[in-house]
């Protein structure tokens, strides 16, 4: 009789796309050898709150990101979160018995260590840590899961910096959906065929953020007033004002929210908007350059050094400056083969770092 797989129970957020992108990616890497479930033990209004703030007033997100990142306030600010979402997150481990938790998202770290403790059965315990270039603090509060599994050498770094033990940290690289490991730019011209586009035309992937928060008007109406020959795919995630405004243009083609956006950035020449983390790992993985346009200052500001640090594509927030970036790069094939030569580097090192966490969480459950 063959023996049950055990099962990992991998807890994240809806609050923008990359988290869920993230546990999506290791549930893609893990269910060969195991079963994987993804749970958002969090209100809706939680997710809606997100949406709406990230869409309306990022500057408050500043904010509450600036305050709370520090020892005492990250402290606080989890037992709050711990209060409201500690029994729902305690009655979720009862109800799935995992034999290996995962979280991804720092706001659930803390309260998933309570919940872990006061479960019947403590099982080991792992923070797949987000960013590229810098955590937020929240991060640290709690120090004794099982594992962290840093994505960059960057985040290693700064983990290590914060007291965590080094027997339980491993750098890992950035996971991502199996999608983007298996589209290819070889279906290219039937993908922008299929779409109206000429394979020809240079191509720009843009995205509008999972919630509709990148701010893509002044920049599609920047590319668009532009005398370039140039054609655009726009991810208009869940905003629906975005994908109205811009449906039938003749040079722009609207996607609506999908889980599918792998074949569409591989059919691209570059891939440009919000500079989200997940976003960044999966361009480099589809061997794009990334154009900056906009970033959540704070939480994403660490993004721009990390693309530049790397060499992974170009940091430009202006408009006017955009248009003159543009020029430059579809004049000159030389500016995206350098910046190419950069990302298959990164992509090799990511990808062999990536081959580690198998192994890692085997151990765990050995």
């Amino acid at each position: 009789m063959k023996a049950a797989r055990p099962t990992i129970l991998i807890l994240t957020t809806h609050t923008g796309g990359g988290h869920l992108n993230l546990a999506q990616s290791l549930k893609d890497m893990l269910d060969t050898h195991y079963n994987v479930a993804i749970v958002d033990p969090q209100p809706a209004s939680v997710d809606r709150y997100y949406g709406s703030v990230s869409r309306q007033a990022t500057a408050l997100l500043h904010w509450q990101f600036a305050c709370t990142d520090n020892e005492l306030a990250s402290l606080w600010l989890h037992r709050a979160v711990t209060l409201f979402t500690g029994r729902r997150i305690l009655s979720l481990i009862r109800h799935v018995q995992p034999q290996l938790i995962i979280a991804t998202h720092a706001h659930l770290s803390y309260a998933v260590a309570r919940a872990n403790e006061q479960s019947q059965k403590r099982v080991p315990l792992v923070f797949q840590l987000t960013d590229l270039g810098r955590l937020h603090m929240m991060w640290f509060t709690e120090k004794h899961a099982d594992a962290y599994l840093a994505p960059t050498c960057e985040i290693f770094a700064q983990t290590r910096e914060q007291g965590i033990d080094e027997n339980r940290l491993y750098l890992t690289g950035r996971p991502v959906r199996r999608q983007f490991l298996e589209a290819s730019a070889i279906g290219r011209e039937k993908t922008l065929v299929a779409l109206g586009f000429d394979p020809t035309v240079f191509t720009i992937f843009l995205q509008g953020g999972a919630k509709g928060s990148a701010g893509v008007d002044k920049v599609v109406e920047s590319m668009l007033a532009m005398s370039l020959s140039v054609q655009i795919i726009l991810a208009a995630g869940n905003n629906k004002a975005i994908a109205s405004r811009y449906t039938g243009i003749e040079r722009v083609r609207v996607l609506p929210f999908t889980e599918m956006l792998a074949p569409y950035m591989a059919a691209s020449d570059i891939v440009a908007g919000k500079a989200g983390a997940s976003f960044i790992a999966e361009a480099f993985m589809l061997e794009k350059p990334f154009l900056v346009t906009t970033f959540i200052a704070g939480q994403e500001s660490p993004n721009l050094q990390f693309i530049e640090r790397h060499n992974l594509g170009w940091v430009c927030l202006e408009t006017n400056v955009q248009k003159e970036l543009l020029v430059k790069i579809t004049s000159n094939s030389n500016m995206i083969a350098e910046k190419k030569e950069s990302i298959r580097t990164y992509k090799a090192w990511n990808m062999q770092a990536n081959q580690q966490l198998g192994p890692i969480i085997d151990r765990l459950l050995s």
